[in-house]
């Protein structure tokens, strides 16, 4: 799993959830460091749909030449009427909860953890039964990264940085 390039709103202090902010050159440059410690024995990327993962996916693929497959369910945790905002002026109140996958953003028009939880695990799901076994790259923001490593190594981690990859094995049913 790789998290999308600095944005504007990573650089700005900004929430995105599901606001569409470009990659900055930053940004850019962070992506085409990684590329290297992608394991050459990949056999697809899947990505969200949200033009940073895009821009991500299509300078990772430059290099790799992977068939790629977009997938909306892969897109950070929609937050409503707070996306655009600073984080410094929400982040007290909401590291807590966020650090133990508990946060819930219905009431500013977004989505809770559980309907986020249950999107990603039907989209890794229907990758494991159509790659049966193969690894894969997974782009996608620090949100769905952060849910994850606490669903799967019961962790909160501190920080997740632009262009920062993260392992997840995904055992046969």
């Amino acid at each position: 799993f790789i998290r999308h390039g600095q944005t504007e709103y990573n650089r700005d202090g900004l929430m995105a959830g599901h606001s569409e902010p470009k990659l900055t050159e930053e940004g850019i440059e962070q992506v085409k460091n990684i590329i290297l410690q992608i394991p050459n024995d990949c056999g697809a990327i899947y990505s969200s749909d949200l033009i940073r993962c895009k821009q991500t996916t299509e300078i990772l693929n430059e290099k790799l030449q992977l068939p790629v497959f977009f997938d909306a369910r892969l897109r950070e945790r929609h937050i409503g009427s707070l996306e655009g905002k600073s984080w410094k002026n929400f982040a007290a109140n909401f590291s807590e909860k966020d650090d133990h996958g508990q946060y819930n953003f219905t009431s500013f028009g977004g989505e809770s953890s559980e309907v986020l939880k249950n999107r990603i695990l039907s989209c890794i799901a229907d990758i494991k039964k159509d790659k049966k076994g193969d690894k894969i790259v997974v782009v996608t923001s620090g949100g769905v990264i952060h849910l994850l490593n606490f669903i799967f190594n019961k962790t909160a981690l501190e920080q997740i940085h632009n262009s920062s990859i993260h392992e997840f094995e995904f055992l046969e049913n």
